[in-house]
């Protein structure tokens, strides 16, 4: 659907700017929140489309990335991801006409900014009323962020932490900076980031005369609970300003879902999926882990794309342990050698393996009650292929569910995580 040569990443707004002024604006047709944030962007983002999709009339969207295993789960409309033949309808329609605007403007967009553009022209194909969109990468130049304040309900932060440094800065600050982008002039910004983020958050506020909602999530133990209490404060507002809210026990609806990808459990495999990619998410994930397997045997299959696995690491896995190192299918791939002897310099045994598919058979050959699967979205995405092929052996029921990206795999940019 998309050129996988196209370029990955080159930070700014305006070819997308450009492109969509060529394409009539589909942006401005529909009321947009954005989120972004280091960690629990993703979370936050499914929590509120689905408070939306469930206890209001209106049509709604939601654009993430990554995927886990198929393209469409970018593009969703009413929490369905959007079908094949819809899909490459409009996307064939969208990039022959960016292709058409390249050629005049001598000048080519990146993987992502097609992507956002195809999900702006989607959306408002098909009359969508809001639009919950994910922050690609930072913020302040996302492709993502082209949206007026005219047409955004709040910008929300989750919180901020140290991930892709070398795009935006090496301190707290700057990168708090880069994500304080989103927020829009005259409009609403919500906030769980700490000190020192929450203090340049708040200036880029009071300098575009935003308001500003900061959540305390200190008492909440674990990552979920800190998402859900953002996505509800945030949900607050939101139905504020728009009509026909139906009433529901908000809370309690969102503690029954289940994320794909994020603290997944599937208890007749004794596999826990994991999507944390970063030192401050592996620390959130060995409280999940301590809590609810407290008295058990984890096995860990790690994979990761260019993070820092070191950190990572370190934060995850307790001295002793047993991990499985092997690599996503992605050049941007860290390389088990490098995983396994930083595994070895922390005190635990590392076996190496070359996919996701010999790593869960070795795993499962050792002694364990738990095999946890985690490091990066993309590896939790093939596992979850292996999974529902070991699903359909077991049960003869079909895994096509999982199979559309096996054929088709797309390689992540640097605005995936």
């Amino acid at each position: 659907m998309v050129d996988p040569n196209r370029q990955r990443i080159s930070l700014s707004l305006e070819r997308v700017k450009s492109c969509l002024n060529y394409l009539g604006n589909p942006q401005k047709r529909f009321k947009s929140v954005l989120i972004g944030g280091t960690n629990g962007k993703g979370s936050v983002t499914y929590y509120l489309s689905q408070l939306a999709s469930n206890f209001t009339e209106l049509k709604i969207g939601r654009y993430i990335s990554p995927h886990l295993v198929s393209l469409n789960e970018r593009f969703v409309i009413n929490e369905k991801p959007v079908e094949d033949s819809l899909l490459k309808e409009v996307s064939e329609a969208v990039v022959e006409k960016i292709k058409q605007f390249e050629e005049k403007s001598n000048t080519s967009l990146t993987e992502f900014e097609v992507y956002t553009i195809i999900a702006f022209y989607l959306f408002a194909h098909e009359k969508v009323d809001i639009v919950f969109l994910e922050i690609g990468l930072g913020g302040r130049l996302d492709a993502t962020n082209i949206v007026d304040s005219k047409d955004v309900l709040c910008s929300i932060i989750t919180n901020i932490s140290f991930d892709h440094m070398e795009y935006l800065g090496n301190t707290i600050e700057e990168i708090a900076h880069e994500k304080a982008g989103i927020i829009k002039e005259n409009n609403y910004v919500i906030s769980a980031a700490e000190k020192p983020a929450i203090e340049v958050i708040s200036d880029r506020a009071k300098k575009f005369n935003a308001e500003l909602l900061t959540i305390d999530t200190s008492g909440c133990k674990f990552y979920k609970d800190k998402n859900i209490k953002l996505a509800l404060i945030a949900w607050d507002l939101i139905s504020s300003r728009i009509a026909n809210v139906r009433a529901g026990n908000y809370k309690e609806f969102l503690s029954s879902l289940q994320f794909p990808g994020r603290f997944q459990f599937f208890e007749d495999q004794k596999i826990v999926l994991d999507g944390a990619h970063n030192p401050s998410a592996a620390i959130e994930l060995r409280k999940l882990i301590e809590n609810k397997f407290s008295d058990k045997k984890v096995i860990y299959i790690i994979g990761m794309l260019d993070k820092d696995y070191e950190g990572f690491l370190k934060n995850l896995i307790p001295e002793g342990s047993t991990v499985v190192c092997t690599e996503p299918h992605s050049n941007r791939k860290t390389s088990k050698e490098l995983i396994s002897n930083c595994v070895l310099k922390c005190g635990s045994k590392a076996i190496t393996a070359p996919d996701i598919k010999s790593a869960i058979d070795i795993a499962r050959r050792k002694e364990h009650d738990i095999i946890v699967i985690t490091g990066s979205l993309y590896l939790v995405g093939e596992a979850l292929n292996v999974i529902a092929r070991s699903n359909f052996v077991a049960t003869k029921q079909s895994p096509k569910r999982y199979e559309i990206a096996s054929s088709a795999h797309i390689e992540p940019s640097r605005n995936d995580v």
